[in-house]
């Protein structure tokens, strides 16, 4: 898939941020912390990213300075998949569908200055197997 049409389709995917948390589809990269709290200084606090099932994720962070903020979805290979920039708000958050995303790794950056923040997590397709017995009637 092109890499413009894979943004048009990420970008008209984007629906709003009131479901609740679903069943987990995704599995936050290791070494990532489940928080991504960050000290009192900082320009923006509380980034997480919420599986809502269905390939839904909810992006959320505080900019208590309200500062000029760069959100962007990079693939493994650091391809920007999507970027938005918000200005002037306190809270932000969205809810991203990536259900045209292939299985593999991805993070969500939030950047204001020359902080940068990181949510690193994982799309994995499983299957499972099973038997059934056909009855002998």
């Amino acid at each position: 898939m092109k890499k413009s049409a894979l943004v048009l389709a990420l970008a008209a995917a984007i629906v709003s941020a009131t479901a609740t948390e679903g069943m987990a589809q995704a599995k936050a990269a290791s070494g990532t912390p489940a928080a991504g709290k960050t000290s009192s200084t900082a320009t923006v606090t509380n980034l997480s990213v919420q599986d809502m099932g269905s390939l839904r994720f909810k992006l959320a962070f505080e900019n208590p300075l309200r500062q000029k903020t760069k959100i962007y979805l990079l693939d493994k290979e650091n391809n920007v998949l999507f970027d938005e920039y918000t200005y002037g708000n306190t809270q932000y958050v969205r809810a991203f569908n990536l259900s045209n995303l292939t299985d593999g790794e991805y993070s969500f950056v939030v950047e204001t200055g020359k902080e940068k923040l990181k949510k690193d997590f994982a799309i994995t397709t499983k299957t499972l197997r099973g038997v059934s017995l056909a009855s002998n009637n």
